[in-house]
């Protein structure tokens, strides 16, 4: 059996503070605790709280990231970075710089939220985003944000799809409707073409995606 990737359940990066952790491990112990989210939370909530017990450990967490081949334990206090563009990407306007296709994306994500149709043993799997940065951005570094489908449930049907015995015409009978919400990646300066990060999406409530960023440098800029 896999063994848990407890920063991916957590929704942090394996850099991530103390503090963080324990930030993170509130909301979702909230979103999930199953006076909240019923049955269905149950087996989520522990995974929560088992990864919070190791994470929060000081010795545990470093056991754990040895095991894994990790050997950044804590993050280091570093200078505020710029952004590297105007404008958030999102992965709805911005589409054609993602991967699977645009379709299989957004059912798969409405899935998370709504509950229907999830195929059993599904898990998390990378959304492939390219970032182009001139080599003087590269050399610089910066963060990039990203703004996330996520949904909530419709407020006009609560989550039914059904208005009465009518289909609910402002959901169009998926019983969510879609917002964003903003990711944000750091970059370290001198990163290299074909780097590869990786931003878990968990505290936005969606499980079976994690957004994996390719960064390539145009020398021709």
């Amino acid at each position: 059996m896999a063994e848990k990737d407890y920063y991916l359940i957590l929704g942090v990066s394996p850099n991530e503070s103390l503090s963080g952790i324990r930030k993170a491990f509130r909301k979702l112990a909230k979103d999930f605790h199953p006076d909240r989210a019923g049955e269905k939370g149950i087996r989520r909530f522990q995974d929560i709280t088992e990864a919070y017990e190791v994470l929060s450990h000081t010795e545990r967490r470093k056991a754990y990231n040895e095991t894994r081949g990790l050997k950044t334990i804590m993050k280091t206090e570093r200078p505020a970075q710029k952004p590297l563009f105007s404008e958030s990407r999102s992965l709805i306007r911005d589409f054609g710089k993602v991967r699977p296709s645009f379709e299989e994306v957004y059912d798969r994500l409405a899935r998370n939220f709504s509950g229907i149709g999830v195929p059993k043993g599904e898990h998390a799997e990378g959304l492939n985003v390219e970032i182009i940065l001139s080599p003087e951005e590269a050399g610089k570094g910066g963060t990039a944000s990203f703004d996330v489908p996520v949904f909530h449930p419709c407020p006009s049907c609560g989550g039914s799809g059904e208005d009465w015995l009518f289909p609910c015409m402002q959901c169009g009978q998926r019983g969510v409707v879609e917002d964003e919400e903003r990711v944000t990646l750091s970059i370290p300066p001198l990163v290299r073409s074909g780097s590869v990060y990786e931003i878990p999406l968990q505290g936005l409530g969606i499980h079976n995606f994690y957004l994996r960023i390719h960064i390539l440098i145009d020398r021709e800029t």
